[in-house]
């Protein structure tokens, strides 16, 4: 069976059921000459299509979709020319129409040509490819004879097109939903990757900022305030290595274990203990809140607190002796950020074009309904945000 399963998944969808359905063609065809092995002419026509499908279904090939129906109506011409087995044998599935059983075996035999056709062409091509197919049977018959049970050819092959056009359907349905589910994974990445950014980026500006501060208090000679400065860095940094490596398990597989239960994320009302902490690092920020915070949607609280913690992080780090000013507001339907500072005293600016942590406010921003805004600001640097206090609508 292990080997009978390889032969048929040699190759992805839809080619193991095309497969079957050429050793179903081909088993049909076997059992039609061999119901009646006579004349030669009918024994060597169908011999032609028992060898085309069993070489297809050993090593497939990939006919262009704009040449499918063609090939199809070609190998069912090839089919309908074989002449009739003589005899009817008995065989009456309708009462216009008998013949004999290998007749009837033949015109099952054409179940990969209709499989094929309904799988693989083009959807626009359906429209007369499949009339066109369904009339070789009966113009055979009516135009040169011979043909005694078209009725039967007509019949499977509608069963089959059926079966072709409900594996097709089911198909497209499946890919469909692999690739929304492919879509979801990639934007969850994307939301954690923005995560893990704005946490590494904020505790780099922390620890950053309290080494400036060991720095300067141990050029002064202070070294309790070296080493508070220090214990700080370390307290932080401590932090930002367990945050990242929380937001990093999340890109794992799932635990076999249940995990444990992640923090809340910040909400517009941390924005304050954000301000504290920087403060405490020696960044000198002025805050400014108006209305109620508490008010908005946590999501927007969110966007409002990363927003606040990337522009004071791009502060520490491009502008570390430079006073900024935060400003959070709930004006009626909409909140709004502004995070503004001097610019650094070397005079040297921010890179051209951002960089991720811009790229991250603006698709935060945007995703809740939102705009925002940042640029140079005379010799500093300003961040302006408006998002819809309720979220998205």
């Amino acid at each position: 069976m292990g080997r009978i399963g390889a032969f048929f998944l040699r190759n992805p969808p839809p080619w193991p059921v095309l497969r079957f359905f050429g050793c179903v063609g081909v088993a049909w065809a076997l059992l039609a000459v061999a119901l009646s092995p006579s004349p030669a002419v009918r024994t060597v026509l169908v011999g032609a299509y028992i060898a085309l499908w069993a070489c297809h279904a050993a090593r497939p090939w990939r006919v262009p979709a704009a040449l499918v129906p063609w090939t199809v109506l070609g190998v069912l011409m090839l089919l309908a020319a074989a002449p009739s087995a003589g005899d009817p044998g008995g065989f009456r599935p309708f009462p216009f129409a008998e013949g004999s059983y290998a007749d009837g075996a033949l015109a099952v035999a054409t179940a990969p040509a209709w499989a094929h056709l309904a799988i693989l062409a083009r959807t626009r091509d359906l429209a007369w490819c499949v009339p066109a197919a369904l009339a070789v049977a009966p113009a055979r018959h009516f135009a040169a004879g011979g043909l005694p049970l078209w009725p039967t050819w007509l019949m499977w092959g509608a069963g089959f097109l059926l079966l072709g056009l409900a594996f097709r359907l089911h198909t497209a349905l499946y890919e469909a939903r692999l690739r929304l589910a492919r879509e979801a994974v990639a934007e969850e990445r994307r939301k954690i990757a923005r995560e893990v950014h704005d946490l590494v980026g904020h505790g780099l500006g922390v620890v950053l900022l309290n080494i400036g501060a060991a720095r300067r208090a141990g050029a002064r000679g202070d070294g309790a305030a070296v080493i508070a400065a220090l214990e700080e860095a370390e307290r932080v940094g401590r932090r930002g290595v367990r945050d990242v490596h929380q937001g990093l398990v999340l890109l794992r597989g799932p635990a076999p274990e249940a995990p444990a239960i992640a923090p809340a994320p910040p909400t517009a009302d941390d924005i304050g203990a954000l301000v504290g902490e920087l403060r405490a690092g020696g960044l000198r920020i002025d805050l400014d809140t108006r209305g109620d915070l508490a008010s908005v949607d946590p999501a927007v609280g969110l966007a409002l607190y990363r927003v606040v913690q990337e522009a004071l992080a791009n502060t520490a780090r491009h502008a570390p002796g430079s006073r900024a000013t935060v400003a959070v507001s709930v004006d009626g339907p909409l909140a709004l950020v502004t995070v503004a500072d001097r610019g650094a005293r070397t005079g040297a600016g921010r890179p051209a074009g951002g960089g991720l942590g811009l790229v991250g406010m603006r698709e935060r921003v945007t995703a809740l309904g939102g705009t925002l805004r940042a640029g140079p600001d005379g010799p500093g640097w300003r961040v302006e945000a408006a998002i819809p206090a309720g979220g998205a609508r």
